[in-house]
Parts: C-alpha cells; sequence; structure tokens
C-alpha cells in the first residue's frame, strides 16, 4: 500500500466519478471526493490530456482518468481489498458486465436525466453546483448562485444534445426504457439471493453499477421514480452498497457463476451484442456515427472510441492469461453468446 491520499476531482451527479469514488469506499482507500471547479480545472484538464470526469490525483502526483483504469491500478495497489476476481471466468464476466455498464446503460442515464425539461433543470442545476465551486453543506449566497445559473445555462443544452447524439432522445424512448425495466428487474431477482454480483464481495462490475445507481438512477428525480416503480429494491441495495466497506468476504467458490446472473447475459446480448461489432467497426474505419439494429429499430449514435478500447482491453487480457484459464474465458463468452461481439 502506497502512503498518501488519492484525489477525486468531478462532480456528484457524474456517472463515472461516482464509480471511483464508489471503489474507493469499498476498498478503504484514504481518498478525497472533490469537486473540479474552476480553480482547479485548467491545471487538471492540462496534466490529463482531457476535459472528461473525473480525474484522480495520486499520492505521487499522476493525475489519471477513466473510471476502469484506475479501478484496476487501485486492485493492483490494493490487493488485499480486491475487487477484481482471480479466477479466469469470473473475471471475464466481471469485465463484460463492468463494459455493458459502462458503455451502454450511459444511454439511459442520459434519457432519464434530459427529456423531461424540469428533470433536466434540476440536474443542471446539480451539476452546475460542483462545476462552479459552489460550497457543499449549505445553499449558495446570490453571488455563488449567480455563477451556478450561468453554468446552467451552458449544461443544460449540452445535456440535450448529448441525449440526442447518443440516440436517447424520444424517438428511442420505449426501446430504452423497455430494456432498462428489464435490467434492473434482474438485478433486483439476483440481489435478492446474494449481496454482490459473483457472491458476498462486491467486484469491479458492482462498483459500476453503484457509482451509475448514485450519480444517475437513484438521484435524479426522473430516473428514481422509475426504478421505484419497477424495481424498488435496487434502491435498498444502493443505499446499503455504498456504505459497504470490504473486509473477508468472498466471491463464489469454484469460479462458478450465479444462475441469477444468466438474464442479464441474455439482455446484453439483445443490445450491447448488436453495438460492439458494429462499434468496432466505425471506429476503425474512423467514421463519427455508427448505425445499428436493436430491438427492431434503426439506431444511429456517436461511434464510442472508450467502447472499442475497454473491447480490446478484454481481449488482451483474456491473451495475457494462461491457454486454460485463457480458455475457460472464451468458452464463458461463447456459452452466453458474447464470445462474436468481442472478438476481432
Amino acid at each position: 500500500m502506497l502512503p498518501g491520499e488519492y484525489r477525486i476531482y468531478g462532480c456528484d451527479p457524474s456517472y463515472y466519478t461516482r464509480m471511483v469514488e464508489a471503489a474507493m469506499r469499498y476498498m478503504r482507500v484514504p481518498h478525497q471526493a472533490l469537486q473540479k471547479s474552476p480553480d482547479v480545472r485548467d491545471r487538471l484538464e492540462a496534466r490529463a490530456g482531457t476535459h472528461l470526469m473525473p480525474v484522480v490525483e495520486t499520492p505521487e502526483g499522476w493525475v489519471i482518468h477513466d473510471s476502469t483504469y484506475i479501478t484496476q491500478l487501485l486492485d493492483m495497489r490494493f490487493p488485499g481489498q480486491s475487487v477484481i476476481p482471480r479466477s479466469p471466468v469470473q473475471r471475464i464476466l466481471c469485465r463484460v458486465l463492468d463494459d455493458w455498464i459502462d458503455e451502454w446503460f450511459v444511454r439511459a442515464a442520459l434519457h432519464l436525466r434530459w427529456i423531461d425539461y424540469a428533470a433536466a433543470h434540476e440536474a443542471a442545476q446539480m451539476i452546475s453546483h460542483d462545476m462552479a465551486g459552489a460550497p457543499k453543506g449549505r445553499s449558495p449566497n446570490a453571488e455563488e448562485q449567480a455563477m451556478v445559473d450561468a453554468v446552467a445555462g451552458m449544461v443544460l443544452p449540452w445535456g440535450r444534445k448529448a441525449m440526442g447524439v447518443m440516440a436517447a432522445g424520444a424517438e428511442q424512448q420505449a426501446a430504452i426504457r423497455g430494456e432498462f425495466a428489464r435490467f434492473i428487474k434482474a438485478l433486483e431477482a439476483h440481489f435478492a439471493q446474494m449481496p454482490a454480483l459473483f457472491g458476498d464481495r462486491l467486484s469491479l462490475a458492482d462498483l459500476s453499477l453503484l457509482g451509475a445507481m448514485k450519480a444517475h438512477f437513484a438521484t435524479d428525480s426522473l430516473a428514481r421514480d422509475f426504478v421505484a416503480s419497477h424495481a424498488s429494491g435496487l434502491l435498498n441495495w444502493t443505499d446499503a452498497s455504498w456504505d459497504r466497506q470490504c473486509g473477508d468476504e468472498t466471491w463464489l467458490s469454484d469460479d462458478a457463476i450465479p444462475a441469477s446472473l444468466e438474464p442479464l447475459f441474455a439482455l446484453m446480448r439483445e443490445g450491447y451484442g448488436h453495438f460492439l461489432p458494429a462499434n468496432r467497426k466505425a471506429v476503425q474505419a474512423d467514421e463519427k456515427w455508427v448505425v445499428f439494429t436493436a430491438y427492431d429499430q434503426e439506431v444511429r449514435m456517436l461511434a464510442r472510441k472508450g467502447a472499442e478500447q475497454s473491447r480490446q482491453a478484454l481481449l488482451a487480457e483474456i491473451a495475457a492469461m494462461t491457454p486454460s484459464d485463457g480458455d475457460a474465458a472464451r468458452q464463458a463468452l461463447s456459452d452466453r453468446g458474447l464470445l462474436t461481439a468481442y472478438e476481432d
């Protein structure tokens, strides 16, 4: 364990900020969660080479980004508090679920945050509170609120535009909400049997889900109402899991996969399984848009380089395994109809 403290710079309503915060809280990593406010923004973006959130400043002064890679770094540095299974099948399916939550359900998050004007205005205020550096723990004064309002005036149209380029607007509403309802109902059924995806211990995928819930689905008014009406138990899981810290709990023995996860992998094939190969071709061709069919509807959305990088990283991870472990990982993907979506 390295001495010192990690600093997370982002904002509370940020999908990926809360994923990193969830990991550090659960792993008992010394940290502060700080606003990426105007007084630090230029320095951090110059160091990280990105405007995205969050960025993490490590004890030795590195400034890094990407929620999955940050958690992987912490997993290596704090092996006693690991959140990535070591056995090949659990490990690779944990990575697949993490990719799915990271890259696909951000569409549901954008849709439920920005589709309704009143909810969108509320979200813009929450985001702008942190981006403007307004103090936490009290209401802003008049000067601070004026700055928040000014930032919100830019955030609101940006959010609605992001919803559009991610094909998360009204024309996709039925498909997005139908899929998301099935997703959260399957999760609720699973968590009724065990407290984490692969047993008793939270994993990388659990923490991605927890961050998404804390930032969006259990916080944004429209999203929270949707979850409460379809799978209210997931809100209880979020509250309980946010306060958990890792101890001696374990994942299932013998590299077992709970049967209650299988409906999730089946659902993954229906949407994400069509997106991933189409996105690979679009990114490799340096095209701006990816077009594919999901739920009998054409989807045209911004091509996602991050999703392609994650796909390549998963294949590289399998390639780095021992031959027998690599075979087991590939077979686990094949058995669930996902290998063709991931392979070149």
